[in-house]
């Protein structure tokens, strides 16, 4: 029987939540995250759907499969379309419909279970800019550094914020002008 090769040498499968950020040259953002809403929503969305529905059965059985189904598809569409976009590109975070410049951001400050709770309740800050969402359970915070910006930090709920601190960091290393020749 042949010896098999040694393979501690050899790099480990990068995983999903492990991987490495790409390249900020390569036009592909860092880091892309659509807070979809969590199964309950999605439940809540298709049994109003069905109600509407059924409240037209004694009317027209026919209508009523009709409108249930367009009012479900109608339920899942709007919780698709006003569900927000976390994006890191090159030069940009956005969330939601706000932008702003990696280079006006402090570092991202990653939060989980009571951290985030008192982010979000009692040490809630009235002049950050917030993008909260029940269902998901962490985020971030980054300070906003720009001295003209009446708006003291970002605060993001994100079911990977680690991954999104880390594209946060490397697209700010990017903007860092380098050392002058």
């Amino acid at each position: 029987m042949p010896a098999r090769p040694d393979r501690a040498s050899d790099p480990a499968p990068a995983s999903p939540r492990s991987r490495p950020a790409p390249e900020p040259s390569s036009g592909e953002p860092l880091f892309h995250e659509r807070l979809l809403p969590g199964v309950g929503s999605w439940i809540v969305a298709v049994a109003l759907g069905g109600v509407l529905g059924l409240a037209l059965v004694p009317l027209d059985l026919t209508v009523a499969i009709i409108v249930g189904v367009i009012a479900i598809l109608i339920a899942l569409g709007l919780a698709v379309l006003y569900s927000p976009v976390l994006e890191v590109s090159e030069h940009r975070f956005r969330l939601g419909r706000a932008q702003i410049d990696v280079d006006l951001l402090g570092p991202a400050q990653v939060l989980r279970g009571e951290d985030w709770q008192r982010t979000v309740g009692q040490d809630f800050e009235p002049l950050a800019h917030h993008c909260l969402r029940v269902w998901a359970p962490s985020g971030i915070r980054v300070e906003v550094l720009d001295p003209e910006d009446p708006t003291t930090a970002w605060v993001a709920s994100s079911r990977r914020p680690e991954d999104l601190a880390l594209a946060l960091r490397t697209a700010q290393q990017h903007d860092e002008p380098g050392p002058s020749a």
